[in-house]
């Protein structure tokens, strides 16, 4: 296995053999970053990297194996980022012979480029004639120009223009572009590279890597735990979307900016509305789908109009807590379109929603200044007016604008007091006063407030106790960092989260390699402690280890509970 650096500044190209063949994903990507990017330089500047990571278990037919992990540094955050996404990018990277594609500098100003990389080698294009193209429209026009066969890695309009809420978007089996690495704002980076497109040859049965017979024996193995758990076969029904309920019932939803933990009419978000809308509907939609070739899981949906055409792919539990409840919307079609608009413009929906939220309280507390107090804010419930905002993000809009820089940025500058950010990133759709282990993730994680980082609400343990947070916390987070570093689901962990063997198993047979029973927690606490290494070199202390004060002080209903974890247990979170 190799990496291929790409000099986006001179178009030079060089590859370089893997030091070691375990390294992958997050931990591949946490590496380069540290080796490569100065901790403090400006992350859309010249001197920031962007780097696509398969992991060491890609192309071989590992469900869900294929994650592509995107690794740089954060322009939210201000520290080291990884984010995945599924679709076909890490297996198909990994069938070329690549572990990772690392690009450095930044094309010429005014220039837009993409990459392609396929069995005749890497080499930039014109990129100029797709500027400003929306996600599904581009991947049309570079089917056109290069051809069925590739696996689109899209920049859409929001990454483009450099805004801090810009995933990375990859295709799917069917060349859907809607699989976003949406965490941390790497499409801006993407954006400030002058690369609006990675096209990577797809993979096929016939470029599958070769694997040996034991190896083999040790993957299907994987794959038939994993496909017949009883969290994989909930998924497979209904998706994260069967997680709604649950956290409405623990009173941990995101609800009017995180303000209450339930929402009436909750029914409305649960999997089963759901569900039973994609059968009713019929046409484009499914209650099922893989994102990726050979997932045994097979979580993801497509959700359809009334008409049974396509309305959006995929809706999941975050989008219906942060576009949904904490919107105070409990209408799928309503939370579709929301959803519709940041997967073309190429947003994290867990940002854009977190901002409309406090855009939202401004609305109804008359905080903002002007000129925005005069510029129809939208309300709570207001879909329709909450996506015309988006769409002004195409037309630069001014409120537009400001969602698109995320929720830090919307909050302080309409004068709204409750911001739900950690490190400059939105939190998920868990009240971290009620599922409080999560809430210790939020805060001493080095991604930011980021639930794939560590989410603890599976976990069968009692979430208002915080005397239970941060152990639930430290292993969830170490845990979710070894899965990232293997490029495989964090999904995966519902079923073999308590049997390590399965993953050590399938790395040791595939690199005929001995390894320790505990290889995977050391693997997950050796990537952890190298990204908190690049955040404290970049001006990281303690107090950035914290929830905002609201979430200690003010308390959430029905539980009347506040996230009460001592801070010296959080200051000593990883000593």
């Amino acid at each position: 296995m190799k990496t291929l650096t790409v000099n986006l500044a001179t178009g030079t190209l060089q590859e370089k053999p893997l030091a070691d063949p375990l390294l992958g994903g997050r931990l591949l990507t946490g590496m380069l970053v540290s080796e490569l990017v100065p901790p403090k330089t400006d992350p859309l500047g010249p001197e920031n990297i962007l780097a696509f990571a398969a992991g060491p278990l890609s192309g071989r037919n590992v469900s869900t194996g294929g994650r592509l992990s995107v690794g740089g540094k954060s322009p939210l955050t201000q520290g080291i980022k990884e984010a995945n996404a599924g679709g076909m990018g890490g297996d198909s990277i990994a069938a070329l012979g690549y572990r990772a594609i690392v690009f450095t500098g930044m094309r010429p100003a005014g220039d837009l480029s993409i990459f392609i990389l396929d069995e005749e080698g890497g080499r930039l294009a014109d990129g100029r004639a797709y500027a400003n193209m929306w996600n599904s429209q581009l991947v049309k026009a570079l089917k056109k120009d290069f051809g069925d066969g590739y696996v689109f890695i899209c920049n859409g309009y929001a990454g483009e223009h450099q805004y801090k809420a810009a995933g990375v978007a990859v295709s799917d089996v069917e060349d859907q572009p809607f699989r976003l690495a949406a965490r941390g704002g790497l499409g801006a980076v993407m954006g400030s590279k002058g690369l609006k497109a990675v096209l990577v040859r797809k993979i096929t049965s016939k470029t599958i890597l070769a694997t040996s017979k034991d190896a083999r024996t040790k993957i299907v193995d994987f794959n038939k735990f994993v496909a017949g758990s009883e969290r994989v076969v909930t998924l497979r029904k209904f998706g994260t979307a069967s997680t709604v309920m649950p956290v409405q019932t623990m009173g941990g939803l995101p609800v009017r900016n995180f303000s209450i933990g339930q929402i009436e009419n909750a029914e409305g978000l649960s999997a089963e509305t759901m569900y039973n809308l994609i059968l009713e509907r019929g046409g484009a939609g499914s209650p099922t789908h893989a994102c990726m070739r050979g997932c045994v899981i097979q979580c993801s949906n497509i959700f359809p109009k009334e008409d049974g055409t396509l309305a959006v792919s995929p809706v999941e539990f975050e989008t219906l807590g942060l576009c949904g409840s904490n919107l105070d919307i409990t209408n799928i079609d309503e939370i579709a379109r929301l959803n519709c608009l940041c997967n073309e413009l190429g947003l994290d929906t867990i940002e854009v929603g977190a901002a409309l939220g406090v855009m939202m309280e401004a609305a109804e507390t008359g905080c903002a200044p002007e000129p925005y107090k005069s510029m129809n804010l939208p309300y709570f419930g207001d879909s329709k007016r909450a996506a015309e905002v988006l769409e002004e993000i195409a037309t630069g809009g001014e409120l537009g604008k400001l969602i698109a820089n995320g929720v830090v940025h919307t909050g302080k500058t309409l004068g709204v007091k409750r911001i739900p950010a950690v490190k400059g990133q939105a939190m998920s759709a868990y009240d971290p006063r009620v599922v409080k282990g999560t809430g210790v993730t939020y805060a001493t994680s080095p991604m930011g407030a980021d639930h794939t980082a560590g989410l603890t609400v599976f976990l069968p343990i009692n979430h208002m106790d915080a005397s239970k947070a941060v152990s639930a916390s430290r292993a969830m987070q170490i845990q979710r960092a070894a899965y990232d570093a293997l490029g495989l689901c964090s999904f995966n962990t519902g079923a073999v989260g308590q049997r390590p063997d399965f993953a050590v198993n399938m790395i040791r047979t595939t690199y005929d390699i001995d390894l320790p029973d505990d290889w995977l927690n050391e693997l997950g606490l050796r990537t952890i402690r190298m990204e908190i290494a690049f955040n404290r070199a970049a001006g990281f202390t303690a107090e950035d280890d914290r929830l905002p004060d609201y979430f200690v002080n003010d308390q959430v209903a029905p539980n009347n509970t506040t996230f009460d974890v001592p801070a010296a247990e959080l200051d000593a979170m990883w000593n």
